[in-house]
């Protein structure tokens, strides 16, 4: 278990894939809004900004499979691994 950086109570498992929805896309990748749900809370989310490296081009709004590389640190985001993309939802509407 791992804390990643936002909640102190807040602690994951390394190996967890973690759904999210592309916010953006810079020439080096793409910047993620992970949505982790809380355990011990029912209908509790947390949005966690991540940056993950993909050469393509994703539409925002689009979801995302992403496996955590590095915590959070400072002013960076978490880095995260993007294992799948799921092109089919990217008719969804950014908020």
């Amino acid at each position: 278990m791992w804390n990643y950086g936002y909640e102190e109570e807040g602690v994951m498992n390394l190996r967890d894939s973690v759904k999210g929805i592309v916010r953006g896309q810079i020439s080096s990748g793409l910047l993620i809004d992970l949505k982790i749900e809380e355990e011990d809370f029912e209908d509790s989310r947390i949005t966690v900004p991540a940056f993950g490296y993909w050469a393509g081009w994703v539409p925002v709004g689009t979801e995302v499979i992403c496996s955590i590389r590095k915590w959070a640190k400072d002013c960076k985001r978490m880095e995260v691994r993007v294992d799948s993309v799921a092109y089919e939802s990217d008719t969804a509407v950014a908020a």
